[in-house]
């Protein structure tokens, strides 16, 4: 057994098996706690890693709420010391989250926290919680569509992944603030197993579509065969949507005083909330978007703090409009994709991801995760990745050599 002393006399342990003469670590690391008094004498606690600094952390921080009087590991309800109840950690929960958060995000989450307590009978302790609720709130089925008489019959249909994935991450993000608010000791979210995700690509436009896409929204406005629109609106939109890759709500909450055309750029989050905390960056612009912006800038009437996108009436831009206009206008293009609002973000990344701008730098970009940048954009070119390592260590004599040799001989 591999085993490592704490400072207040508990310690981790790990079994093991002989190999060969050697010995071998299986399974988790366990942190392990004694005292005569109580029964059992020694209580084992799985900490579910088999990294030991991982392990070292948890174990510490379990020693810490214990020395505190927060937490028995002997406890019921998940170890704490005094159950505490669902509702009223929930409702601390979203009180937290509302600071950071966009509301739609914490109404989401009230959302799947509402139906997690569904699960459970009235007066449920956080301990309560199991891996079953937990899967229950995952797997559950769509409502069924109403029928013609405005009544839902039947079951629903099944649950994308991508919704399956967003209700897991929903509960296992609040079942982790109970962790460490030393509520209970483990997180019953991470054993719920999600399906195999699909193909996680998407649609973008190149500049070649995003040209006819354009040639098409003028046609557009010089015949009126859309109505009166306010000229080019969406033109403006889509060449800093293209230039820039801000997701459409930060396109549309964006303002003046969050514009820096001195230092040709943006700020994203200044004076409104965000996806993330890593959502609020700033965003140089340059070429077509940073010209937008100036004649947008110089065209202005008002000193006033206003939005720099207007939308087709001069209002606040209406996402939702404004996809259908780009897939109505797609369709004239003869563009065959799904052109949404979205995809002039993707078309940024995958752009940004080609000329090979290195994926941390463009997660910082974007304002997300590098591992969304991965499963998106980071597709390996070979060619790419031979030109970096000639770049970094160069060529030999005898290559050049060979290259010229080559190049007399064509």
């Amino acid at each position: 057994m591999f085993a490592v002393e704490l400072p207040d006399g508990s310690r981790i342990d790990r079994d093991h098996k002989v190999v060969d003469g050697e010995r071998v670590p299986v399974g988790s690391w366990r942190w392990v706690v004694y005292d005569p008094d109580r029964r059992p004498k020694r209580k084992r606690v799985n900490l579910r890693t088999k990294d030991q600094a991982a392990a070292m952390r948890k174990a510490m921080g379990y020693a810490r709420r214990r020395s505190l009087g927060t937490y028995d590991p002997w406890g019921k309800a998940g170890g704490a010391v005094a159950g505490v109840g669902l509702a009223s950690a929930v409702e601390r929960y979203l009180a937290e989250k509302s600071g950071a958060s966009a509301p739609s995000t914490v109404a989401e989450d009230r959302r799947y926290l509402d139906k997690l307590q569904l699960e459970l009978p009235a007066g449920a302790l956080v301990g309560h919680v199991g891996q079953d609720h937990v899967e229950a709130v995952v797997n559950a089925r769509k409502k069924p569509p109403k029928d013609a008489d405005g009544v839902r019959r039947g079951p629903g249909p099944e649950a994308s992944p991508e919704t399956k994935k967003r209700r897991r991450a929903s509960l296992r993000h609040f079942l982790a603030w109970t962790v460490e608010r030393g509520m209970r000791t483990d997180n019953p979210a991470d054993g719920v197993r999600l399906p195999k995700m699909p193909n996680a690509r998407r649609d973008h436009v190149t500049d070649a579509e995003a040209a006819a896409i354009l040639r098409a929204a003028a046609s557009a406005e010089v015949t009126g065969e859309d109505g009166v629109e306010r000229p080019g609106w969406v033109a403006d939109w889509v060449t800093f949507g293209l230039g820039t890759g801000l997701r459409p709500g930060e396109q549309r909450e964006l303002r003046w005083s969050a514009v820096r055309l001195a230092e040709r750029s943006v700020e994203v989050g200044k004076g409104h909330r965000v996806k993330t905390a890593g959502s609020r960056r700033t965003v140089p612009v340059r070429g077509d978007a940073l010209a937008v912006l100036r004649r947008l800038h110089a065209g202005r009437t008002t000193e006033a703090d206003g939005f720099v996108f207007r939308g087709a009436t001069g209002g606040k831009v209406a996402v939702d409009y404004l996809t259908k206009r780009l897939q109505k206008l797609a369709e004239r293009a003869r563009v065959h994709k799904t052109v949404t609002a979205y995809a002039l973000r993707h078309a940024y990344g995958t752009r940004m991801a080609a000329a090979g701008v290195p994926l941390l730098d463009l997660a910082r970009l974007m304002g997300t995760s590098l591992r969304m940048i991965e499963r998106h954009y980071g597709h390996y070119d070979p060619a790419r990745g031979a030109s970096h390592v000639e770049r970094v260590f160069g060529t030999s004599p005898a290559e050049q050599g060979h290259d010229t040799e080559a190049t007399r001989d064509g």
